[in-house]
């Protein structure tokens, strides 16, 4: 098998970013050309307050996200073979299903966090 590295932006991954609420999926990103939670991928379980939480937290903070793998499809689709759980945190956080928690322990939104910090968690690389 051939593997290609290739680099992917927060913003990117995350465009046309759909999450089905009653499965607990997040279904599709890169513009519907990435499957985020293929068939054989498990449920969606980082959505406790905590692990959801935690990536953006580290996310914010400049840790690197680590490696995410791709399966290619072919020659446009992909599906997500490692890392679901970390792309479907940041889409849910991006489109406001969860806040972070601030010094006073109030809720933050993608939406209500300055506009540099909104930037450099879309142009975090993946």
């Amino acid at each position: 098998m051939k593997t290609e590295l290739k680099t992917y932006s927060v913003k990117e991954i995350c465009e046309g970013f759909v999450y089905n609420e009653l499965e607990g999926k997040g279904l599709f990103g890169l513009s519907g050309k990435l499957t985020i939670q293929p068939e054989y991928q498990r449920n969606y379980i980082y959505a406790d307050g905590k692990r959801d939480v935690a990536v953006i937290d580290s996310m914010l903070k400049g840790y690197p996200l680590g490696l995410i793998y791709f399966n290619k499809i072919d020659n446009e689709h992909l599906e997500v073979l490692d890392g679901q759980q970390r792309i479907t945190s940041i889409g849910r956080f991006i489109k406001g299903k969860f806040g972070i928690a601030d010094a006073n322990g109030i809720p933050q939104y993608f939406s209500g966090l300055p506009a540099e910090k909104q930037k450099n968690l879309k142009i975090t690389s993946c």
